[in-house]
């Protein structure tokens, strides 16, 4: 049986990638998010049992948190962690110019996009390395690609620095761990209709308005197949939930 670890699991594309693996009786999932008290978690829960849903709570930004989930993820998978969905995301600064970001959000916002991932992944690797699958997803932005973000001018500026270095910290980070057996990739999520991708409506009705935003079901789905079609010829990658690259 599969197992799944995902953070940021209580709404958008975390919740929808829960509901997604559920479907198939094959996928054991933990998610996981800083508050369990909501609606979508309490009905996945009131639906699958515990040998196929675990929830955990969890603030990622936590070092204790991450240590106490990782002695609990130990426990439920002794024959170690198939996937590890970096998921949860911030976005403090949707439309700010970058001579007005402040500054002190913009020093959180990378910390969460880059050194918050790298110490949970890190502190999970053992029980990767242990796995069957041994895959490792970073969740980020097409924002995040040089070649795709020039015309976004005063949109998501924060936000696309960061997801940039997430980039780069899937894509080096890939290089060295192929040689263990671990898969890394980069995934873009598409435009999805959540509090993050909804920063984005105004512009982009104005300037782009042929593209249209997703639902999160389809962006979960896609991430799914994604995830486990991929290949260790294939690791450190960025892909579209689509299944299509992106370039970097």
């Amino acid at each position: 049986m599969p197992s799944w670890l995902i953070t940021g699991s209580s709404r958008g594309v975390g919740l929808a990638l829960a509901q997604a693996l559920l479907q198939n009786p094959s996928n054991f999932v933990i998610a996981t998010a800083r508050n369990l008290d909501v609606a979508g978690l309490k009905a996945l829960a009131s639906k699958y049992p515990k040998d196929r849903l675990q929830l955990l709570r969890l603030d990622v930004a936590n070092t204790a948190n991450v240590q106490e989930v990782v002695a609990q993820v130990s426990s439920l998978l002794p024959n170690g962690l198939d996937y590890l969905v970096n998921n949860a995301g911030v976005h403090p600064q949707p439309i700010t110019k970058f001579e007005d970001i402040d500054l002190e959000l913009f020093q959180e916002e990378l910390e969460f996009d880059t050194i918050v991932p790298l110490r949970l992944t890190r502190a999970l690797l053992p029980a990767i390395k242990k796995s069957k699958e041994k895959k490792i997803l970073f969740i980020t932005s097409a924002m995040g690609s040089f070649a795709r973000t020039t015309p976004l001018i005063n949109q998501c500026n924060a936000y696309s620095v960061g997801k940039t270095a997430l980039n780069m910290l899937a894509h080096k980070w890939a290089a060295s761990l192929k040689y263990e057996g671990v898969i890394v990739a980069a995934v873009h999520p598409g435009w999805v209709k959540t509090d993050i991708g909804d920063a984005l409506l105004v512009w982009m009705s104005d300037n782009a308005p042929n593209v249209k935003q997703i639902e999160p079901a389809a962006s979960g789905q896609g991430i799914v197949k994604v995830a486990e079609g991929l290949t260790l010829d294939k690791t450190g990658e960025f892909w579209n939930f689509d299944g299509t690259m992106i370039p970097w």
